[in-house]
């Protein structure tokens, strides 16, 4: 036996009703699109820390990276002889915010915007702004980064957020090889210990007669020890 709708309640309330309903879902899932919006936007705090540095002063810290990167080229022009360099991360992010704003600039690939790190022992926290389309969001990893040999190094994803947000570490690992791969470098992608690895083959030369190795890096008290040889190239023109 069927109900018959009161005399009370007209199809016209029913309908109303129900628009009620639909608008209220409309709105609480724009609420949460827009609280997962901010949440992208959440900067890491040596991240916007790194961001607030006076312009005056990251002109300055350029200016001793310049230094150091050209020590570090006179140093790699002598053929078996060991060569070491120190870089502190707020070089390196110097060196970016000065730089990679300068016209023909290639370092990063373009989705890549305001790149910043900091150091730990054998690991890199590194975040940027990634801009895709209309899409921004805050891109911050925790890499573990190890040299098993001269030329070879693995880059583990430990974390990675968009944000607050996590995210797919597999995700970040292709993002990462993509960008690899269209500076030309020799990429494998692997797995540890549950983290996705990316190795990255180096083939650095200052010229076509010698190859440079890097054989040790090492992360300690904010900054990145490198170490290696140049070496004759067995095949010469």
């Amino acid at each position: 036996m069927t109900q018959s709708i009161p005399p009370t309640i007209t199809y016209r309330k029913i309908f109303r009703l129900i628009a009620y309903i639909l608008t209220g879902i409309f709105l609480i899932f724009l609420l949460i699109l827009y609280l997962l919006y901010l949440s992208a936007q959440r900067l890491p705090d040596f991240y916007k820390k790194s961001l607030a540095v006076d312009p005056e002063i990251q002109q300055l810290r350029n200016k001793e990276m310049l230094y150091k990167i050209g020590d570090l080229n006179n140093a790699i022009q002598k053929i078996n002889e060991p060569w070491q360099a120190v870089f502190t991360a707020d070089d390196l992010n110097a060196y970016f915010a000065v730089e990679l704003t300068k016209e023909g600039s290639n370092l990063f690939p373009k989705e890549i915007v305001e790149p910043r790190l900091t150091f730990s022992d054998r690991q890199v926290d590194f975040a940027c702004q990634v801009m895709r389309g209309t899409f921004s969001g805050t891109l911050h990893l925790s890499l573990g980064l190890t040299l098993p040999e001269p030329n070879r190094l693995v880059i583990r994803i430990k974390k990675s957020q968009l944000g607050k947000l996590p995210i797919s570490k597999e995700v970040s690992a292709k993002f990462l090889m993509n960008a690899l791969k269209e500076k030309s470098y020799q990429v494998q992608q692997g797995i540890e210990a549950g983290d996705p690895t990316i190795t990255v083959v180096f083939n650095i030369k200052y010229d076509n007669k010698h190859f440079v190795l890097l054989d040790d890096i090492i992360f300690q008290d904010g900054s990145v020890h490198l170490s290696g040889t140049t070496e004759q190239s067995q095949l010469q023109d």
